[in-house]
């Protein structure tokens, strides 16, 4: 859910565009019960140290939010293991992934709407989403989702099969187009017969793509589920608020089983209004004030995580 504007409203006719991206890797999203568990690691001591993993949630506006939950576990000292994102919070993930929290704060700051905007005359969709997926890979400096610092879940939704996917491999912007790809507002993705669209109609706030990477303790960053959206007489509105329903009653499980779950509550209710600098540091305190109150418990957990490694050892 990077946006959802009334643009999707509209129908178009004209030039169209494809996004054909078959050379993505996929893996489908399995429950915790379902999922082979990951073998420990050993650091140069001999330990297992626990493997920490951030899930950051979609949200479209409000996945500033996010960058605030960053700088509050920088100050701490404290880096995730394992990253997964959906939709705004796969771009998150994405520049978390590869860049450190100065140069993930400047850009996006930096972020402005336009960067991402590329209108598509065809009734697939009212953005092509190729710009999204350039902005990304000029700020991401590897070319494989693979070649990331450290493991990356880019979460989306198989539409054609019904279940959420993770990318694993390949283009790491054109993973994060797709996971934004709200339906009816990006043009969708095609991937070997498949269509392939927003993470978020499955799985608001990947936290069992993260289980499935081999994290430990997983943090639920839930920047959409705490607050439904301003529910007027507009159009825009009602699409928000049902995909606000829909999504979090349906993801209200995943989230719930994740090990510590930020819910920032968003200073304002919109969800595409990124705002200027003082808005945007507004949503970044926020998101630092949620994640700053937790920072014992998650210490805690991850004290419980490591000696019960050492005990599995």
């Amino acid at each position: 859910m990077l946006v959802l504007v009334p643009l999707a409203s509209l129908t178009l006719s004209g030039c169209s565009t494809v996004n054909q991206y078959d050379h993505l890797q996929t893996t489908e999203i399995r429950r915790p019960a379902d999922s082979v568990p990951s073998s420990p690691r050993t650091d140069s001591s001999g330990r297992y140290p626990p493997r920490l993993a951030i899930a950051f949630g979609g949200g479209a506006a409000r996945g500033m939010m996010h960058l605030g939950v960053m700088k509050a576990l920088e100050e701490e000292g404290i880096k995730a293991d394992i990253v997964t994102g959906t939709s705004v919070g796969a771009i998150a993930a994405a520049l978390y992934s590869a860049n450190d929290y100065s140069a993930v704060h400047r850009l996006l700051f930096q972020f402005a709407e336009h960067d991402i905007t590329d209108v598509n005359l065809s009734p697939e969709g009212v953005l092509k989403g190729k710009a999204l997926a350039k902005w990304v890979n000029k700020h991401v400096a590897y070319d494989d989702i693979r070649k990331l610092p450290m493991p990356t879940g880019i979460v989306a939704t198989n539409l054609t099969r019904h279940k959420p996917v993770v990318f694993t491999a390949g283009d790491v912007g054109q993973a994060v187009q797709t996971s934004a790809s709200v339906p009816g507002v990006f043009v969708p993705v095609n991937h070997h017969g498949d269509v392939l669209v927003d993470g978020g109609v499955l799985s608001v706030v990947p936290v069992y793509a993260a289980r499935q990477l081999g994290a430990d303790v997983v943090i639920a960053v839930d920047v959409f589920c705490s607050q439904p959206p301003p529910l007027g007489e507009k159009a825009v509105d009602t699409m928000a608020n049902t995909f606000w329903l829909q999504s979090c009653q349906l993801a209200s499980d995943e989230i719930a089983s994740a090990d510590m779950v930020i819910t920032p509550i968003p200073p304002d209710n919109s969800l595409v209004n990124f705002g200027r600098t003082p808005e945007r540091e507004a949503a970044v305190d926020a998101g630092y004030l949620a994640m700053k109150q937790q920072i014992g418990v998650l210490k805690q957990l991850l004290s419980q995580a490591d000696k019960k490694n050492k005990k599995a050892s």
